[in-house]
């Protein structure tokens, strides 16, 4: 029985809106322990069966700069950036959400 009476879909609601919060805390104090300490979360939560959702492929390293999960992407020569992202790590989600990807092959 869970401990709060809550819908799933409110509670994977609550945790992906509480992620974006503490990436946008790491992004302004640049924090290192923050970033790494969204990976760990996010890990232990997609093992546990919380669905990944789109966020611009934010929770995921990107292929191309190699930023951290809730970093935002670093200009690289050749790569332009799209609202802050690579479009590759924006399609990246697109292809885990369809399942062409498996999401294990991308969490680290």
């Amino acid at each position: 029985m869970p401990l709060i009476d809550m819908p799933s879909e409110q509670a994977q609601s609550l945790f992906w809106e509480g992620m974006q919060e503490v990436a946008e805390a790491a992004t302004r104090h640049r924090d290192e322990e923050l970033f790494d300490a969204l990976r760990k979360i996010g890990k232990a939560a997609v093992s546990q069966g919380i669905e990944p959702v789109p966020q611009g492929g934010r929770f995921l390293r990107c292929p191309v700069c190699g930023s951290a999960p809730g970093q935002l992407c670093l200009s690289t020569p050749g790569h332009p950036l799209k609202d802050h992202f690579h479009p590759e790590r924006v399609d990246l989600v697109g292809k885990i959400l369809t399942g062409e990807v498996a999401m294990e092959a991308v969490i680290q």
